[in-house]
């Protein structure tokens, strides 16, 4: 868990969980008993909220939203109908919404109050994956933040490059919907998401 100051968006508490208890340190601590706390199987000396990689998922419709608002992809007025499932051309397999049946019609402000996946997977496809990266990067996805600790990583922000790098093959068009609802490769530690989220809030 990262806890942030409204006023000013820094960072005032870091708390990861599972723990163990700070006081087994202080002093000295027996070989034997250090080594049980390193073969737990909960890792309680791993800073979760600055190395843990988790998938934001819908945390990041927001910041794609946005996107789409600040490159002109979509107006703010901009509506998409929602029946529950999204196909991409020539692709037989739909992508679904969490609910059954869709959310109907919906704005940007509607979309994220509901979550609607479809509304997210068809302003990927208006936004593409490398717009979609490089406006996501702005906000520290896929950085570390530089926050003066050790240990810190940066999570993935997943682009064309980064899979050819990585797995040399090509990018589908089905990863771009899915990365825009903060699935797929795309992850981030807590902290980065607080950090985006609180730039996000104080604009």
């Amino acid at each position: 868990m990262v806890a942030v100051d409204p006023r000013d968006g820094s960072v005032i508490a870091l708390v990861s969980k599972p723990a163990v208890d700070p006081n087994r340190f202080v002093g000295s601590i027996r070989a034997a008993d250090y080594e049980a706390i390193l073969e737990r199987p909960d890792r309680p000396l791993f800073n979760r909220a600055l190395a843990g990689g988790y998938e934001p998922g819908s945390t990041l419709k927001p910041f794609v939203g946005l996107a789409g608002l600040e490159l002109g992809v979509i107006a703010r007025e901009h509506r998409a109908f929602s029946n529950g499932e999204f196909y991409l051309p020539d692709y037989d397999r739909p992508f679904r919404d969490w609910k059954r049946g869709g959310h109907g019609w919906v704005d940007l402000r509607g979309a994220l109050e509901e979550s609607v996946n479809t509304y997210f997977y068809d302003l990927a496809v208006k936004l593409g994956i490398d717009r979609m990266h490089d406006y996501l990067a702005q906000f520290g996805f896929g950085s570390p933040t530089g926050i003066d600790l050790p240990g810190e990583r940066g999570g993935l922000l997943p682009s064309r490059e980064w899979k050819r790098q990585r797995y040399d093959e090509p990018w589908y068009p089905g990863e771009t919907l899915i990365t825009a609802i903060g699935q797929g490769f795309m992850l981030t530690t807590p902290l980065q998401l607080a950090n985006a989220t609180a730039t996000l809030a104080s604009r």
